[in-house]
């Protein structure tokens, strides 16, 4: 199940909440995610992070990052809904591939943190499961 959670996790932070984030200070930031599986009480991954230099062109069009993630198992990532008004982000994503995922978002931020949560439906190991994600992020300084 650890393999399987990892590849999502990496599919859902390259399918981060932060496009539409056009007031997004460039820099280096660190982004967690934070899972839980509901059906599954008991197992409960350690916070998965990662640091990602984000351009001053990313900070206008932080989309540019969801391209530059490698998804393991998932591929074909495409949002079905996203909106962005009052500083919160909502979206649906549709990927298609071995863990067929279906994610649903609220992210809220400001120019240099954010944090959120992801509802995630995939197929992992033949099996539907389900996700509760928390993801957050905070600038830490230059590139």
């Amino acid at each position: 199940m650890e393999k399987y959670s990892r590849a999502l996790l990496c599919a859902l932070i390259g399918a981060s909440p932060l496009a539409g984030a056009a007031d997004l200070n460039p820099g280096l930031w660190e982004i967690t995610m934070v899972t839980r599986a509901p059906q599954q009480a008991g197992w409960t991954p350690e916070p998965f992070s990662l640091s990602q230099c984000v351009t001053a062109q990313d900070a206008k069009d932080p989309s540019r990052l969801i391209g530059a993630h490698a998804n393991p198992g998932a591929t074909g990532c495409k949002y079905t809904e996203k909106s962005y008004a009052g500083g919160t982000f909502r979206f649906a994503m549709h990927c298609a591939g071995s863990f067929e995922i279906d994610s649903r978002g609220s992210v809220t931020f400001n120019p240099d943190s954010f944090n959120g949560t992801i509802a995630v439906k995939a197929n992992v190991a033949g099996q539907p499961t389900e996700f509760q994600n928390q993801i957050s992020g905070k600038r830490l300084g230059g590139c």
